[in-house]
This record gives structure tokens, C-alpha cells and sequence, in this order.
């Protein structure tokens, strides 16, 4: 149930830092459970972007959010997934999103332009009573203590305080660095992203981009050290998303850790070799290059020791650019926040609710996040026994597909695709939120992970 049917008895004043897909989401949550939500995004939003793909586990959210028919009007319904060899361009494999399938789910794979989800979360969020600032850039955050609020010092130095205080502000969080207490760690993760949207008027000249655009396919191109990806956004197709997935030698690494470099698409260009990628990358005059930075995550807190300034997204558990599951992990976070906020009774209970919102899903986010990149490593693996496998396993798939193949397909998605964040969040509370009123009374760890697997 991630939509608040309840308002908070205590309204907090909360600033969110970062209006990107997670901040906006927690600002709708927070908006809906009655408190005065502020959001501070450092840019405007007209920069270059891509494509997402939205699983069911997000996608459910979104289609109760604003409705069916709204959410078939800025995405495209996702039928299958093809794997094709990326020097010869041959498939080599076929996974289709079965509806049976999707409607165990309770939602469908979507593809949808990053710029329709902004304003989709932008509405939701504005019109349920948050502020969204935009061009507000932070030049530092500061923390309060248990019974102080913190602030945040704007680039124009102007002063913000705040009951509580939300970064959302990604993968190069400059809140995290006060949550953790220090400047974040991290080293380059040797991937490189290349991202960007092709005007799908332009493939329909080329036979062979053609029906890239007249399919609602989702192609993955797998080689040695390089993947690629493609699919159709917007309700009526007229765009596509491309990615390029390319793993070096860490040290040799190229980019910045943000969404915000764009370089001409003859960088990525000359890092494939097969011909109708080139044609396809070439319809886009510049590419929104990230690079993957590795970070060890086992013992980050998502809370700070006063309890009033909390990590959601990216700047909680940093992820790849491009990955399956990213945008998924932000909007269930903002989901569990927001429930879990609307229970808010009395200051002492804030603690206990931050503390909850880590365990419930730190555990996930790491889990889902190892799996997600393990499958982007897979997509380029080198020539080899590993490489021959995996390429073996599309062509079964696609040769032999049954009533078994369904069974095991499902169950190999169901702990991401069924999980439910707003349940998860409601159990929580009803087994245990609702008897501990302060942060002396904490549940256990192990019993609310139990109750977190099952959702």
C-alpha cells in the first residue's frame, strides 16, 4: 500500500536535498502524510538525460500513484527481452515478460524517458503540497543534535533549518559525508556509462534500425568488455534510449561520477565495432558519459547519530549508472520513508522510525544492487567457458521454453518483482512500531530482516 491514506499526528518541516527520482518520490510520501516538505535540486531540469526501465515492484507504485491510463500515456510496455551478439548483431537468445508471468508480479516491465518520470514526480509532489527549488545549489550541510534542528548553508549563502533532513542527492552525496563523519571512500569500479536519446523518426530510414523502433523490445548487445542497450520511450515511441556499457582497467578509467558530463558520441563510437551500433549511436550528436565509482558499503549508517538527517537513493547505496534496478531501490526507499513518517507521533519516535527505515532496507538495496551488477558484468564478458555458458543458457531459454522454464523464471525474479514496500513498511509498524514509543525500545535487527525477505 504505498499510497499515506493517514497524516502524521506530528508534521515535521523536512528538507530534501536533491529533486532528482528519489527526492521527488519522497517528497510526494511526505507531502501526502501531511508534512511541509521543501525540496532543493542544484540544477533546473532541461540537461541531457536517457531511458528507464521501470520492473513491477516499481512500476505497481507508480500505476496506484496516478492511475493506469496516466502511466500508459509516458511509457511503453515491455513484452520481451532479446540478446543479440554485438559484433554480428545475431540473436542469441529471447526472455519475454510473459503476462502470466508479470501479473504474479502485480505490475509490468515499463520503459519510460527519464524527463516523463521527473515531471510525472514533480506533479505528484508539488500538487500534494511540497516545494521543489530548483537551481539551489548547497554548499554545505550541517548537523544539529538531538534536540537542534540541522541546516544547510546555500550557495548563495542563504541559511535553511529543518525537523529532519533528507540527501538525496546521489552517488557523490555531499550529505553522506555528514551522516558518515568523513569524505566518502571510493575508487573507480572500471565501468563507464554512456547514455542518451535518439530521435526514432531518424532509425526509421535504416532497414535494419527500422524495427528497432517498431518493436516495444527491449535488445541487450552482449561482447567481450562492452553491452549495449536499446528500447523505445514515451507512449507514442517517437524517442529511443541507448546505453553503452564499457569496462576497462579501473586505472585507465574515464568520466565523472555524475549525470551531468556530456561528451560527443564519438567517444563511445569508437568503442564498438559493430556496424549497425555505430549507424545507431551515431543518430545522437552527444552522450551523458558516468563513470562507476566501488565503494564499501558493510558498515555505512543511512542515519546520523542525532537521528535528523537520513540517505535515500543513491546517496544510501550507490549504484551503477543505467541499472535495471536504481531507479526501483529510490522509489521504494521514498515509499518506506513515507509510511513509516506518517506514524509520527512525538519527537522521541524519530530515532526509532529512522532506525527502522535502514533496517528495512538496507539488507534489499545490497542485495538487489550485487545482483544488478553482476548481471551487467555478465553482459560483457570475455571469450570463454563463462562467456560460452551463459550464451548457451539464452539459446535453452529461447529453444525450450515451457511451463517449467515459467515456474523457474518466476521464481527467480519474485523476491524483486513481488516485493511491496509499502507493506513491508505497514508490518513493521504493526508488529513492532506501534509498541515502542521511544528509541530505548528498538526492535531487533534479525526479526525485522524476517519479516523484510517475506515482503
Amino acid at each position: 500500500m504505498p499510497i499515506v491514506s493517514r497524516k502524521a499526528a506530528l508534521c515535521l518541516d523536512i528538507l530534501i536535498v536533491g529533486g532528482g527520482v528519489g527526492g521527488l518520490a519522497v517528497a510526494y510520501m511526505l507531502s501526502s502524510a501531511g508534512h511541509h516538505v521543501r525540496v532543493l535540486e542544484k540544477r533546473d531540469y532541461n540537461v541531457p538525460c536517457s531511458g528507464h526501465r521501470l520492473t513491477p515492484n516499481v512500476s505497481k507504485i507508480l500505476r496506484q500513484w496516478v492511475g493506469e491510463e496516466e502511466l500508459k500515456k509516458v511509457s511503453v510496455r515491455c513484452p520481451a527481452t532479446r540478446f543479440n551478439r554485438l559484433r554480428t548483431g545475431e540473436n542469441i537468445g529471447f526472455l519475454p515478460w510473459t503476462p502470466a508471468v508479470m501479473a504474479e508480479t502485480g505490475g509490468e516491465l515499463l520503459m519510460i524517458h527519464h524527463d516523463d518520470l521527473i515531471r510525472l514526480l514533480h506533479k505528484l509532489a508539488t500538487d500534494a503540497g511540497a516545494t521543489v527549488d530548483i537551481n539551489a545549489p548547497v554548499q554545505s550541510i550541517h548537523a544539529g543534535t538531538s534536540d537542534s534542528k540541522p541546516s544547510i548553508t546555500l550557495l548563495d549563502g542563504g541559511e535553511l533549518r529543518a525537523d529532519l533532513l533528507i540527501g538525496a542527492d546521489g552517488s557523490n552525496s555531499i550529505v553522506r559525508n555528514v551522516v558518515l563523519g568523513e569524505a566518502n571512500r571510493a575508487k573507480p569500479g572500471g565501468l563507464t556509462v554512456y547514455s542518451g536519446i535518439i530521435d526514432a523518426e531518424k532509425m526509421l530510414s535504416d532497414p535494419e534500425l527500422r524495427p528497432l523502433v517498431l518493436t516495444d523490445d527491449w535488445p541487450i548487445w552482449t561482447g567481450p568488455r562492452r553491452s549495449c542497450i536499446g528500447h523505445p520511450v514515451r507512449g507514442d515511441k517517437r524517442e529511443y534510449a541507448i546505453g553503452v556499457y564499457s569496462w576497462t582497467d579501473p586505472d585507465g578509467q574515464d568520466g565523472q561520477e555524475n549525470w551531468e558530463e556530456s561528451v560527443p558520441t564519438e567517444e563511445a563510437v569508437t568503442e564498438i565495432d559493430a556496424p549497425m551500433l555505430r549507424r545507431l549511436l551515431k543518430l545522437t550528436p552527444r552522450l551523458v558519459r558516468t563513470k562507476y565509482m566501488a565503494r564499501d558499503q558493510d558498515d555505512w549508517t543511512w542515519v546520523d547519530r542525532t537521528g535528523r538527517i537520513v540517505l535515500l537513493g543513491d546517496a544510501a547505496h550507490p549504484s551503477y549508472a543505467g541499472g535495471m534496478h536504481t531507479t526501483g531501490m529510490a522509489v521504494e526507499d521514498a515509499v518506506v520513508l513515507g509510511c513509516l513518517l506518517s506514524n509520527l507521533q512525538s519527537m522521541d519516535q524519530l530515532p526509532t522510525l529512522m532506525d527502522a527505515y535502514q533496517e528495512l532496507r538496507q539488507r534489499r538495496c545490497a542485495l538487489v544492487g550485487l545482483a544488478d551488477l553482476g548481471n551487467a558484468q555478465m553482459m560483457a564478458l570475455p571469450p570463454g567457458p563463462e562467456a560460452d555458458a551463459r550464451d548457451e543458457d539464452m539459446r535453452r531459454q529461447r529453444n525450450e521454453w515451457d511451463e517449467g522454464m515459467l515456474k523457474a523464471q518466476f521464481e527467480e525474479i519474485s523476491g524483486i518483482f513481488l516485493y511491496d514496500a509499502g507493506d513491508a513498511a505497514e508490518e513493521w509498524w504493526i508488529n513492532w512500531g506501534r509498541f515502542h514509543k521511544n528509541v530505548h525500545d528498538e526492535p531487533s535487527v534479525v526479526d525485522v530482516e524476517v519479516h523484510c525477505d517475506r515482503g
